[in-house]
């Protein structure tokens, strides 16, 4: 039999402390009160979809800890946990409100359960500040460095993040019309174009690690490798759908490793691939300075090879199906009014105009691929490690159900292989350390 401590997922919580974020005490700043005793249970959620992180704790305590302390939502949290690994954690956020408070039960009023809700503080000090500002002809990558450095940074070390940002290509000149720095970013996001990674879909999100500002492209580029990391590393990253129960030492090291459920979700929804223009795409520009009308339609089935996914895809229906129901007369068409002159042509005299703006690739690949992603993803639960982020890359093996069922274990050749998470929710309960993961890798594989 293996020991508490090596059973798969197990945790400790170090400390759960809270203080003022300002303190109004003549004395200076006050200590922090740790209520980790009295914790129920704890979440961190985050996504490549997010410009932050969120989280929860739900307490239950009866030393009046909400009224004495107070809890006003203008408090730091301290949270120490280590992990399976045996690595220890320390992390701050800030707590922005207090929820559902009730008696801890219905014949216990003398206890006091509630939910506190709390951000990383910079999204506290983001927040705080609107941006109305232009920029010209500067790339969107810079723009983003710049508001991130002015807007993102409180000054302390211990809660301040550095962003990896992806170069964008081509100057631009944009007017952020007073927005929230978060929003402000999302908004050039949807402008940035990138001649490297083809989908240009940038997005702008936090994990527990730091910010960043880039394509998936770029993220299967930095963590689709597995051959130069060490074998321990290598390790937590590769996942098999294990049900044998073994509580051993060694049986339990595999658990640590193993999907503890999943659900593949929507293989396929015809009449959303056909409304929403999952095939094909057709943009019109009218460029009145020139009296032109230019159309084209992209066609993601002849170019979804180019498109870089964890592991190569194939198409989710027939080209004759897409040829038959999804033509280029039933794309959805977008009409822009564009102030740029096409590839190939002058700005005009002096440059007046500004530079190609590529509005055409970015109507189309970007919400196409989108699609796809998103259209693919579907949840797992793993027993929880601490250096797993949204954007890493993990390695799972899975087995046909069928033939599971039937007695044999046939690999299921689709859905093995490389995934992109999308989000992680880090969840708590008692000494039990869960990660709940929604992965993708844009299709089934070839």
């Amino acid at each position: 039999m293996t020991n508490k401590a090596s059973q798969a997922g197990f945790y400790i919580l170090r400390s759960l402390r809270i203080r003022p974020l300002i303190s109004n005490s003549p004395a200076g700043e006050l200590d922090y009160v740790d209520v980790a005793k009295t914790i129920v249970n704890w979440n961190i959620s985050e996504s490549i979809n997010s410009p932050f992180i969120s989280g929860s704790v739900t307490i239950l305590e009866s030393d009046n800890i909400l009224e004495d302390l107070p809890i006003l939502g203008e408090e730091e949290i301290e949270i120490t946990y280590t992990d399976y690994y045996d690595e220890t954690i320390t992390q701050k956020f800030f707590i922005y409100a207090v929820e559902d408070i009730k008696p801890g039960n219905s014949i216990n009023d003398r206890m006091v359960m509630y939910t506190i809700k709390f951000c990383t503080q910079q999204k506290l000090i983001s927040d705080t500040k609107e941006i109305r500002k232009s920029f010209g002809n500067t790339k969107i990558s810079d723009m983003v460095k710049a508001i991130y450095e002015e807007h993102f940074i409180t000054g302390n070390k211990s809660v301040d993040k550095e962003i990896e940002v992806e170069e964008t290509d081509g100057e631009q000149t944009v007017v952020i019309p007073n927005l929230r720095p978060d929003a402000a970013i999302q908004f050039l996001s949807r402008r940035a174009y990138s001649a490297t990674n083809k989908s240009s879909l940038y997005r702008f999100f936090e994990t527990r690690e730091k910010y960043y500002f880039c394509t998936h492209e770029y993220l299967i580029s930095k963590y689709a490798d597995f051959e130069g990391i060490s074998d321990d590393l290598r390790n937590r990253l590769f996942f098999i759908y294990n049900t044998v129960d073994d509580n051993t030492g060694p049986g339990q090291r595999i658990a640590q490793q193993s999907v503890n459920d999943i659900t593949y979700g929507t293989k396929v929804d015809t009449m959303s691939d056909m409304k929403e223009g999952t095939y094909r795409r057709t943009v019109t520009e009218l460029d009145f300075g020139h009296r032109t009308r230019i159309t084209r339609t992209y066609d993601y089935t002849d170019d979804y090879e180019n498109f870089k996914a964890p592991d190569p895809v194939k198409l989710t229906h027939s080209s004759s199906f897409v040829n038959t129901y999804m033509g280029a007369s039933q794309a959805p068409e977008t009409i822009l009014m564009t102030d740029f002159p096409q590839i190939g042509m002058n700005e005009g005299q002096n440059n007046q105009r500004r530079p190609y703006q590529h509005f055409y690739e970015n109507y189309t690949t970007k919400p196409i691929i989108d699609y796809h992603m998103n259209r693919n993803a579907f949840p797992i639960t793993i027993n929880g490690r601490h250096g797993l982020y949204p954007g890493m890359i993990i390695n799972l093996e899975l087995y046909k159900f069928s033939n599971t069922l039937a007695g044999t274990r046939e690999i299921d050749r689709e859905r093995s292989g490389k995934y992109i998470i999308m989000s992680i929710n880090n969840v708590f309960n008692g000494d039990e350390y869960k990660q709940s993961l929604t992965i993708t890798k844009g299709g089934l594989a070839k």
